[in-house]
């Protein structure tokens, strides 16, 4: 009983590790969130430059 209380202790108070999901390209590795964020930014600028795209040939 002692010898697994003491194993235990050693994990108190201590967070546990983050785990990362990472995608692969090209030999290099990319945090999850980053590709999500930045894809958002790309997709987000691409629907604004359409809208304004259209709001320009619809005014001509």
């Amino acid at each position: 009983m002692r010898y697994n209380s003491s194993v235990k202790n050693v994990f108190v108070g201590k967070a546990i590790p983050k785990t990362i999901d990472t995608i692969g390209f090209n030999n290099h590795y990319f945090d999850l969130e980053t590709v999500k964020e930045k894809a958002t930014g790309i997709i987000s600028a691409v629907i604004l430059s359409c809208i304004v795209a259209f709001s320009f040939f619809f005014f001509i």
